[in-house]
Order: C-alpha cells, then structure tokens, then sequence
C-alpha cells in the first residue's frame, strides 16, 4: 500500500505542480508533451490506486497451479 500511496501523491504533484515546467524544460511541442506527460500522470494515478486495492486486499494470493 505504501508504494501505490507514493504513486498516488507522485501523480497528483506531477499533475498538478510539476507539468507545465517539465513540458517547457523538455522542448517537445506543447502538445506532445500534453498527451505523453498526461499519459504519464494517468499511469502513476491508476497504478497506485491499483497497489493501494491490491495492499488493501492482502497483496497477490497464493499460485495455484
């Protein structure tokens, strides 16, 4: 849980905060660096609350096989 909790507020910082300054520092068109660090922020956010259920649930089951 602790590491999707990090993935979560990485997300938010980065989607709120950092994304402006870190497209202009890139010197990609505005509206690469809009999709691509959009995209990146989406997976920090949806990766982290997916280890947060995960924790939340016990982590992975045991292999059955």
């Amino acid at each position: 849980m602790a590491g999707g909790a990090v993935s979560v507020v990485l997300g938010v910082l980065v989607a709120v905060l950092w994304h402006s300054p870190i497209v202009e520092a890139t010197g990609l068109p505005r509206l690469v660096g809009f999709v691509a660090f959009r995209g990146a922020e989406a997976a920090l956010l949806w990766g982290g609350a997916w280890l947060c259920v995960r924790g939340w649930n016990g982590g992975p089951g045991p292999v059955e096989g």
